[in-house]
């Protein structure tokens, strides 16, 4: 759809409220609003919002893009929210791939000493191989984590899952289906700040109270993290907003 010269992708759901989301790294623009609102007063909302959209469009636009990774030796991949120079090896035993430091430090939010995240690789220049490694070594470490915080969450929410996955997302960080309890979690958390995986857990587990992004969801949120808005905003490096 478009209103007000905003082109807009619009999905229907079963939300109390129009949500209205900018999403990098093109400045795409999405809209979920609840099933029986009119076509013209999701229109009417997005073209309220049409100066605030452009602004946020060109603030994406002027970021410098991601360089794309290449699965090289020295290149810094993520983990935990710290870059780990990645070293490669031809691999005399079973390949893999494991992150690595000599120290770390008691507080998640400071940087390891001495990071890398080593490869053993039947082929150390097949970039493919050393790539499925380390998507396997990031669903590994994030299993781990959730392991601890999904049992915490459900204790504190006083929810229940049925099912916790994790495969590789391209727009979101997690999703949950209210009716059968299963989540999904996006492999790339891995690379997130431990505070920003938390988040996550809490998120998508506090669906299982309220389904809707709407105001009970959002106090559910500041009763458990205060500063839930400045953990998503980093995390997400989108505007999000809602009607």
């Amino acid at each position: 759809m478009t209103s007000a010269g905003i082109e807009f992708e619009l999905t229907r759901k079963r939300v109390k409220n129009i949500n209205l989301r900018i999403h990098p790294p093109d400045g795409r623009v999405t809209v979920s609003a609840p099933l029986l609102t009119s076509e013209a007063r999701i229109a009417a909302f997005v073209a309220a919002k049409a100066d605030w959209i452009r602004n946020h469009q060109a603030r994406i636009a002027a970021q410098p893009p991601r360089p794309e990774l290449t699965y090289t030796h020295g290149e810094e991949h993520a983990f935990l929210g710290h870059p780990y120079p990645l070293e490669i090896y031809a691999a005399a035993g079973r390949p893999g791939a494991d992150f690595q430091s000599d120290f770390q430090a008691d507080d998640p939010a400071e940087p390891p000493e001495e990071p890398r995240v080593v490869v053993h690789a039947r082929d150390p220049r097949d970039p493919a191989e050393v790539k499925r490694h380390i998507d396997r070594a990031y669903r590994r470490e994030l299993q781990r984590r959730l392991d601890a915080l999904v049992p915490e969450w459900e204790e504190r929410l006083g929810v229940r899952t049925t099912n916790i996955r994790i495969r590789a997302m391209k727009r979101k960080w997690g999703a949950c289906r209210t009716r059968t309890g299963d989540i999904v979690f996006n492999r790339s958390l891995a690379a997130e700040l431990p505070r920003a995986i938390n988040y996550v857990v809490l998120h998508e587990l506090a669906h299982l109270i309220e389904p809707s992004h709407g105001p009970r969801f959002q106090a559910i949120l500041t009763e458990h993290m205060p500063d839930w808005r400045a953990v998503e905003t980093a995390l997400n490096g989108r505007v999000t907003t809602r009607g």
